[in-house]
């Protein structure tokens, strides 16, 4: 891979080596890089600087179930999907009935309230990952000036545990995404990525369908300024292999906030 003259991937370079998403043998060689680059290990010393003092003394908070029955009552999942998992008790009637959920004002004052905590599970995610020992010559660094604008979203599954990734810049039309848990599609069937808006009544937006690598990228209807801006939160369903035409269908599998750094 060339790298050199290329400032964009060298920051996501560094960006996913300290994140932990950078592994085998793509780790080993950045590693190299790093050792006959100053510019590299200038660009991973900014983003240990951006990252690490956020997960200071934060606790990993998981989501109640009710937030995750909210989300799939949200993407309009039928009540025969919504079976995964098999303990997960059934829908309020009052969410069934039509246009219910998305009148409520209680499931929006619940986003809210646990605002904070997905923010705080985001950060001790990124506390969790083994510091980086890097050898660096003595000479004199340059100094951040300022957080790299990006968009970054953890998804969890129902049980809590991070198993999704996603990373865009804001002017950038691609989507870094990385399975770190996630499990495989079932049989016939394809992973979705949805945006969900903010606001009362506004249907979720596809952003497209996943890779089935480990890790890839999803190109993005325009920059991520335009495309995830409107966008508290993510979330993955599960849709036919032929894909879901543009409105969820399936169970949700996974979730989480959209952060804006900047």
């Amino acid at each position: 891979m060339r790298y050199r003259n290329k400032p964009a991937l060298q920051d996501r370079l560094a960006a996913e080596y300290v994140l932990g998403t950078l592994r085998g043998r793509a780790r080993l060689r950045f590693q190299a890089w790093m050792r006959e680059d100053a510019q590299l290990r200038r660009a991973v010393t900014e983003w240990e600087q951006r990252l690490a003092p956020m997960a200071a003394g934060l606790k990993e908070v998981a989501p109640p179930r009710r937030v995750w029955q909210g989300i799939e009552t949200r993407l309009g999942a039928p009540a025969t999907a919504r079976a995964i998992p098999a303990a997960a008790p059934a829908q309020p009637a009052a969410a069934a009935k039509a246009g219910g959920f998305w009148e409520s004002v209680t499931f929006w004052r619940g986003w809210g309230l646990i605002a904070t905590g997905c923010a705080a599970a985001l950060i001790a995610a990124l506390a969790l990952q083994k510091p980086q020992v890097v050898e660096v010559p003595v000479e004199k660094l340059v100094e951040s000036t300022g957080m790299q604008p990006s968009y970054i979203a953890i998804l969890r599954n129902k049980a809590g545990k991070a198993v999704f990734v996603a990373y865009a810049g804001r002017k950038s039309d691609e989507l870094w995404v990385k399975r770190i848990g996630l499990e495989a599609e079932p049989p016939d069937h394809r992973f979705e990525l949805w945006g969900l808006y903010g606001k009362e009544g506004a249907a979720p937006r596809l952003l497209g369908m996943l890779p089935k690598d480990d890790k890839a990228t999803i190109k993005l209807a325009g920059v991520a300024d335009d495309s995830l801006r409107d966008f508290p939160a993510l979330a993955i369903t599960v849709e036919p292999a032929q894909g879901s035409g543009g409105s969820p269908t399936g169970p949700v599998v996974a979730s989480g906030d959209c952060f804006k750094f900047w």
